[in-house]
């Protein structure tokens, strides 16, 4: 790390320090303690080691499928871009391949590398969708993302909301409806 990030680190986490202490009366050692690991944990995430997008989807295998195959419940945990709050959930996806796959684990691979950015859900749910359409040559792709925000049930507890529910769909699926209805019955 720089010295210059090093110095904003130790900034940062001073003021926040002291932002803990001033609102929760907290002694300066244990909101200090508080500080340093509230933002090591976010560094820590959103430096997350990732894979290539082209090493995720570097080895194909060829195979003769031609019926959709439905990858359901990949856990994700992601910070909204809007309030640095965390969201988080389940993301299912369904493919419609012509003759290559990926292994299912890249499918896993793909959702860490994208949420461990700060995002939107509507956008992490548009980014899996076309990744996998555009790197997979696939007939099509629908990708469901159920989440929950915490920035609506912190900051407004009196207006929170359930889980948040945001579809894709690219190729086959973007123009078929019964298509989709088909992948949204089969996705968790």
């Amino acid at each position: 790390m720089s010295k210059k990030v090093d110095k904003l680190n130790t900034q940062l986490e001073s003021a926040l320090a002291e932002f803990i202490s001033q609102i929760s009366g907290k002694t300066e050692d244990s909101a200090k303690t508080i500080a340093t690991k509230f933002l090591n944990q976010i560094e820590n995430k959103l430096n997350f080691e990732k894979k290539t997008i082209e090493l995720i989807f570097s080895e194909l295998n060829d195979v003769e499928h031609n019926q959709p195959i439905y990858v359901n419940e990949i856990p994700f945990i992601s910070f909204c871009e809007h309030h640095m709050f965390p969201f988080f959930g389940h993301v299912s996806i369904a493919v419609l391949p012509k003759k290559d796959i990926i292994g299912f684990s890249k499918f896993s691979d793909l959702v860490n590398n994208l949420s461990s950015n700060l995002t939107l859900q509507e956008k992490f749910t548009e980014e899996i969708s076309q990744l996998i359409y555009s790197n997979l040559d696939c007939d099509g792709v629908h990708v469901k993302v159920k989440a929950k925000h915490l920035c609506s049930d912190l900051l407004s507890p009196e207006n929170a909301i359930g889980d948040i529910t945001t579809t894709f769909s690219t190729g086959i699926y973007e123009l078929d409806s019964s298509l989709r209805a088909e992948a949204s019955l089969n996705m968790s």
